[in-house]
């Protein structure tokens, strides 16, 4: 979602702009297959959802919505954890949405070897969306399919020693869990890397509240034992730990599929609400430096195009 300024000398520059997501069709430089199999298509901060034509855009954009609280919980229209984002950009991260798994079965040959291994692929069904969980007593599976892809494919990639499925400072706290019958997966296909990343859904979704119904515990309990935020802090105190380390920019939100951003005022780079002298003094400290703040226009450097839009947000934070 790019908005373009065209000044009077003919520069250009880009920024964000918070509109609604739409539905449109797959783009010409999709991975190879997927347009032959997908025809509905939504761009999530680079991200993406695709999904059959049969699918509703209802659930394709519940998906989408999703999707962007995981990345961007506090909702301010930039995502919240660079580094695990650039990493699900790099893996062409995308939902898949078929009807139903039947739909899928007849599908996945259509789609290359090549590339079912080189991009980060999520599966969900239609049938197992549910945009009116909690109050109609039944789960979203989407909050979990979305969370796999968001984890999997970044944290996971992009944090190794610590967010990694193999012998990570989150596996370590998996092993204690599981030593202490909390968490009990015995599913003879998910190995240990699988185990992690179910591990993963189900603390921060528990923690978050997501599992904390009458009618959820009991469904879940041959698997997992830790359902409230209450037994989190008790049995899982470590991983609760790592959870909610700033740092690590994880959702402390759970989405609720109701995305609306606010747009920042990306140019008070003093968080003074008030966008002056300031702020354009430390943009001029900043001048020529890459991943900083004063890169107010996300080109990847601060320059002229920084300070134009200083200028033209000159004032007090809308």
């Amino acid at each position: 979602m790019i908005q373009k300024f065209q000044f009077a000398f003919a520069l250009i520059i880009t920024v964000p702009t918070y509109a609604e997501f739409v539905v449109g069709s797959v783009p010409l430089d999709a991975p190879t297959g997927i347009s032959t199999v997908f025809a509905k298509h939504v761009d999530v901060y680079g991200l993406h959802v695709f999904a059959k034509s049969n699918v509703s855009n209802s659930k394709v954009l519940h998906c989408a919505n999703i999707l962007a609280q995981w990345i961007d919980n506090n909702e301010d229209g930039v995502v919240d954890d660079l580094i695990s984002h650039q990493t699900l950009v790099g893996r062409y991260a995308s939902m898949l949405i078929w009807a139903n798994p039947n739909q899928a079965d007849g599908d996945y040959d259509s789609i290359p070897n090549s590339t079912w291994d080189n991009n980060g692929f999520q599966e969900l069904f239609a049938d197992e969306m549910n945009l009116g969980y909690p109050a109609n007593g039944q789960f979203d599976w989407t909050l979990e399919e979305v969370l796999h892809l968001v984890t999997h494919e970044g944290y996971a990639l992009a944090y190794p020693l610590v967010w990694g499925e193999t012998s990570s400072q989150m596996t370590n706290t998996m092993d204690a869990v599981i030593a202490g019958g909390w968490y009990h997966y015995n599913d003879p296909t998910c190995d240990y890397a699988c185990k992690a990343t179910e591990y993963m859904y189900w603390s921060l979704t528990s923690l978050l509240g997501a599992q904390n119904y009458p009618w959820r515990i009991p469904d879940i309990a041959d698997e997992w034992e830790l359902p409230t935020p209450k037994l989190m802090h008790q049995h899982a105190g470590s991983m609760v730990q790592m959870l909610q380390d700033p740092q690590w920019h994880i959702a402390t939100v759970l989405p609720d599929g109701t995305y609306n951003p606010v747009a920042p005022c990306i140019a008070d780079l003093d968080g003074s609400n008030d966008v002056n002298v300031n702020d354009l003094l430390q943009l001029i400290n900043a001048w020529g430096q890459s991943n900083v703040s004063a890169d107010i226009d996300g080109s990847g450097t601060v320059d002229v195009g920084d300070i134009l839009l200083l200028v033209d947000a000159w004032g007090i934070c809308p």
